[in-house]
């Protein structure tokens, strides 16, 4: 062998891995141990990392599993990495991702730098306006969803029995009588709305507002901050309190 190592992983990459992982936070993994524990040791655990994935050794340890409760019921399981892995799993990124990233579509929005969900909705919204994967009639609308379901099944896939339907965006131009007129899509419902426009005018429009299952899941978590058992606590401090979590629902929820 004329190389030492089989796969060139720069140790810089493995640094700035790890820098960005801090950054991120996050629990612990199965191991139980902190970023505050990992940084104990942290150039020997580093030099661990990179000296096993340039010489394609690396194996991923188990991860955590912790369920999270649905917002319609039920259960969400959740894996959390290890703190090492994550950082193995960032430098893996980092490599590939800058090679696929030129082939996703520019309409792709899920987990793809620079882009985000609230941008997925604001295409969505202006969709139901002007046609794309939209049909002009019920009989095209089954024809293409028959087509999917026939694409997906080739690639081993299948679509969600309950989160994919046929929906009529009813508005003001389009007075239609069909069985679903709303959907949901990243905690926004989407459904006629009484809306006015730039002269002042009322009509019926087809868009998002925040959906009933996140508002239940915001009031239950307000429901759990206990307010009424913190008179010991200034505003200020039950601003500094909530105020990060209130942003971020405002930021996404009152986008439209």
């Amino acid at each position: 062998m004329d190389k030492t190592k089989p796969f060139e992983i720069s140790k810089h990459v493995v640094w700035e891995a790890y820098k960005r992982v801090k950054a991120n936070k996050g629990a612990a993994g199965i191991d139980e141990e902190s970023i505050t524990a990992f940084e104990e040791n942290l150039k020997g655990n580093l030099y661990k990392i990179w000296n096993r994935m340039s010489s394609g050794s690396y194996f991923p340890p188990p991860v955590k599993v912790v369920e999270i409760p649905k917002k319609n019921g039920g259960m969400w399981t959740l894996g959390v990495p290890t703190v090492a892995d994550r950082i193995a799993q960032m430098v893996a990124k980092m490599y590939f991702e800058p090679v696929v990233e030129p082939v996703f579509l520019p309409d792709s929005y899920g987990y793809r730098p620079g882009k985000s969900a609230i941008e997925a909705v604001a295409v969505t919204r202006k969709r139901c306006w002007r046609p794309v994967v939209h049909c002009r009639s019920l009989e095209e609308a089954d024809e293409l969803l028959q087509q999917l379901h026939v694409r997906f099944r080739e690639c081993g896939l299948e679509l969600h029995p309950d989160k994919t339907c046929i929906v009529y965006c009813k508005d003001d131009d389009r007075r239609g009588e069909y069985p679903e007129t709303t959907f949901d899509f990243l905690g926004y419902t989407f459904r006629p709305r009484r809306s006015k426009n730039r002269y002042g005018k009322f009509f019926i429009n087809f868009t998002p507002a925040v959906c009933t299952k996140a508002c239940k899941a915001m009031r239950q978590t307000i429901r759990h901050w206990y307010l009424q058992l913190k008179p010991d606590k200034e505003l200020a401090d039950i601003s500094h309190m909530f105020n990060p979590v209130l942003r971020g629902w405002i930021n996404y929820y009152g986008r439209f």
